[in-house]
């Protein structure tokens, strides 16, 4: 079957772009969109839309930024809110010209997406043709797979290292094994997420520079960085899009849902070279982005400050989790994101049943990792209540099931 982008958006069943969309991939096309939930039956549809108790619940489950984005932003969503009746006219302009400045680029090699979701579905619909293959780590960010498999395309799923980086000589293998055959077949892309979700763990930037160096030629690698602002700086962790590798087959995904606090806005951009740039916008619409979410992150890149004021938040919270962690003897994966993916030493059923009782909700179970769970970080007042319901927990083995 055909994997045109007419045909591809039919099988997945994408209702925000082309009709209802199938159970699997609701959490696609409900705002903010491609948070990290197409696990399976959908982790969000675990949790109501609203949760029947007097208080507002604590939302420690999509990787948001609890801070949301800086006054200097909202400002400007509430101005480009009143023009709504218009049409976009130089909004667009005004950011592509903002993200080629900012990262010494050209113009012409920036493509924006309606969240960074739109941006996993350029690539998949540019380079996921039939008899092609993804190859992905397990776990990571699940969309991308989701949608590949949904539309028939084989995904190589490459369990994480003992380190939980991806396995970069596994899933090089799997590259080759497939390279091997006629030109119509072979690995049409490879994915990967730096720093990891659901881990929040970070693959040496050497070791990608080798991998990406051993791979035929032509296999073009996506490297997801939504997560780059809140890893901590060391000679492990260098992003592509700041430090550019030169191979014209790198492609880097960056969104503004995480530090610029902007999750519901919808809003991403895509950095390759202009060949694949233009391969990857072929047939979406250059409209998608709406006005309110284009000058909103127009404002946010002007706002250097909050964003400085961001990542400190950001690890003064997380040293702050790690302390509390550590304190009740629980393991914790180091994190270089805004959440951490833990062993709570008991089942993460009965814990994520737990919470939700007292209307706290975190990440789903992860079947590769079934002895974790995964926390968003919150507000501190927030994680003060997340450890207020924790330790409320009797103790192993007498929870009931």
């Amino acid at each position: 079957m055909s994997l045109s982008r007419r045909n591809f958006f039919r099988n997945l069943g994408v209702g925000a772009i082309a009709g209802a969309a199938a159970p699997a991939l609701r959490a696609f096309t409900l705002a903010p969109a491609l948070e990290h939930a197409l696990w399976g039956n959908s982790a969000l549809a675990a949790w109501p839309d609203g949760v029947a108790t007097a208080a507002a619940p604590v939302l420690l489950y999509r990787n948001e930024n609890p801070y949301g984005p800086s006054e200097k932003v909202v400002a400007a969503m509430r101005e480009s809110a009143a023009g709504g009746n218009r049409y976009p006219r130089t909004e667009y302009d005004t950011l592509v010209d903002k993200l080629a400045a900012l990262h010494k680029l050209k113009r012409e090699q920036i493509v924006l997406g309606c969240g960074s979701g739109e941006i996993l579905c350029m690539a998949a619909i540019a380079f996921l043709k039939p008899g092609k293959k993804l190859v992905e780590a397990a776990p990571t960010f699940p969309a991308l797979g989701k949608l590949a498999q949904t539309a028939g395309v084989e995904v190589a799923d490459v369990p994480l290292n003992k380190r939980f980086q991806h396995d970069l000589p596994v899933m090089l293998s799997k590259v080759e094994s497939s390279s091997s055959s006629s030109n119509s077949s072979g690995t049409g892309l490879v994915y990967i997420v730096n720093p990891n979700n659901p881990t929040g763990t970070i693959t040496p930037r050497k070791d990608i520079e080798a991998f990406i160096a051993k791979l035929p030629g032509g296999v073009p690698v996506l490297i997801d960085e939504a997560y780059h602002h809140f890893a901590t700086p060391s000679a492990n962790y260098e992003s592509f899009l700041d430090q550019p590798l030169g191979d014209p087959r790198v492609i880097v995904a960056r969104t503004f849902s995480k530090i610029y606090g902007l999750a519901g806005m919808r809003i991403g951009y895509a950095v390759a070279n202009p060949e694949i740039a233009k391969r990857l916008a072929a047939g979406f619409p250059g409209w998608s982005v709406s006005v309110v979410s284009a000058r909103a992150a127009s404002a946010a890149l002007d706002d250097v400050d909050y964003v400085r004021l961001g990542v400190k938040r950001n690890t003064d919270d997380r040293q702050e989790f790690m302390n509390q962690a550590n304190a009740r003897m629980l393991g914790c994966i180091d994190s270089q994101t805004n959440f951490v993916m833990m062993n709570p030493q008991r089942p993460p059923d009965e814990v994520i049943a737990h919470l939700k009782q007292h209307n706290i909700l975190i990440g789903p179970k992860y079947p590769a990792l079934d002895k974790y769970i995964r926390v968003s970080l919150g507000k501190p007042e927030e994680m003060k209540i997340f450890w207020q319901a924790w330790d409320l927990m009797p103790p192993t083995g007498k929870m009931a099931m």
